[in-house]
């Protein structure tokens, strides 16, 4: 079976990821067209572990034996990142909290960048589903 990639029908966009100590929050927003939904809009606050839950439910599921399912996204490494920080603190010109917020905030732009290219793979599998 042939699918669109220009398909409409239901778009995913990933605004946000925040690293709050060991865990990380992306916002999901959702848009679709597709009768099975209540709401053709709406959003919902999801950790990095139940992307890798979903996933796995979907390999373990039999009746999506033979689908290509995309790999679960890479869990970041925010505790180098927190190491590369805490070194840049300790030099001579310690940061000032804008410096470190700044820094903290591009880590997590550059983690989110990567994890939207993962659940893009997603979103042409779950349209093949639809």
């Amino acid at each position: 079976e042939n699918v669109s990639l220009v398909d409409n029908s239901l778009l995913v966009d990933i605004s946000d990821a925040l690293s709050e100590k060991e865990k990380v929050k992306f916002t999901v927003h959702t848009k679709t067209t597709l009768q099975e939904f209540q709401k053709s809009e709406f959003f919902v606050v999801r950790q990095h572990e139940e992307f890798v839950w979903l996933h796995d439910r979907y390999e373990e599921n039999e009746e999506y034996a033979g689908y290509i399912i995309p790999p679960a996204p890479p869990r970041p490494d925010f505790d180098a990142s927190r190491e590369k920080l805490q070194r840049l603190g300790e030099g001579e010109g310690a940061l000032t909290r804008e410096e470190f917020l700044k820094m903290k905030e591009e880590l997590e732009e550059e983690y989110l960048a990567t994890f939207k290219k993962t659940v893009a793979m997603h979103e042409v599998f779950l349209q093949r589903l639809a």
